[in-house]
């Protein structure tokens, strides 16, 4: 599909990426690059990597396909590092969960250039971290949300469509803003609920914990996430997140109104509402 392919920053996410490029066949050569020369040598000996470069202006110079494996914070500065090493019609993505203002920005640096920079938001991932913990299968029959400008080429687009399909998930695409708005539903809002939840639990101890079944450990997996790249999520979506947890606030008032006045009918009702949402979830996910 593309003669060379540069994944930047090959963590978890984008080991996953380069491993299925590899298994895919979608790739002449994988370019890797990589902050850390200790990451670099391990990326060298893994058989998804051909190159393992140095420099960021070596790591895609030569690149049909870039993509920008890295947190949120750092996907604009590190685009405008590397936009005038790129070669014409060269195509740009990221996999940041957040796309509004990224996209924003990337047009504005893509201006007078020849460089497609889309949005891409695979949503396949893990509380685990790093190269370590990558593999082909997390981004199997995983949803990737492509975020185009409305002046954005087809051709690149397609391509991408293409590239992300090849791999085994399942391509739609939105809006930037109907984007950040979504997730901040079904993907930030979590996040944060999983970790007040275990931040609620600062009075028990390890004994306490051997108690819990399995529903503890299902509600509160994802606060097992890097700190680092789930704090530069929350403050680039800040203001759709508010509006979620806002939205949440409203539904824990109601459930405690319901229990303190001993309502049983309307906890009742609440509950079964629960469960049809999570029924729409299950049959999504089929």
């Amino acid at each position: 599909m593309f003669e060379n392919i540069s994944i930047i920053g090959p963590g978890l996410l984008g080991g996953s990426i380069a491993m299925a490029i590899r298994e895919k066949n979608l790739s002449k050569q994988i370019h890797i690059w990589a902050r850390s020369e200790a990451s670099r040598m391990k990326c060298s000996e893994q058989d998804w990597c051909d190159l393992a470069h140095d420099t960021l202006s070596d790591a895609v110079k030569e690149s049909d396909l870039i993509l920008l494996c890295v947190p949120v914070d750092k996907i604009i500065p590190m685009f405008s590092k590397i936009i005038n090493e790129l070669k014409p019609d060269a195509i740009v993505t990221d996999v940041g969960s957040v796309k509004e203002s990224i996209c924003e920005e990337a047009n504005k640096i893509c201006m007078g250039k020849t460089v497609h920079f889309i949005g891409s938001h695979p949503m396949a991932g893990s509380e685990k971290q790093g190269m370590d913990n990558a593999s082909a299968k997390l981004l199997q029959n995983a949803s990737c949300i492509l975020t185009p400008s409305k002046d954005c080429s087809n051709i690149a687009l397609a391509k991408l469509e293409q590239f992300w399909n090849a791999l085994g998930m399942k391509v739609s695409c939105l809006g930037a803003a109907q984007h950040d708005a979504l997730v901040a539903k079904i993907s930030h809002l979590p996040h944060v609920l999983a970790s007040a939840l275990c931040t609620s639990f600062g009075d028990l101890g390890l004994d306490d914990f051997k108690h819990a079944g399995g529903g503890l450990k299902d509600t509160t997996r994802i606060a097992g996430g890097s700190p680092e790249i789930w704090e530069s999520i929350l403050l680039q979506n800040a203001t759709e997140i508010i509006d979620a947890i806002d939205q949440l606030e409203r539904e824990i008032k109601r459930f405690k109104t319901h229990i303190q006045n001993k309502d049983s009918k309307s906890i009742h009702e609440a509950l079964k509402d629960g469960q049809s949402i999570r029924k729409k979830i299950e049959e999504a996910q089929q």
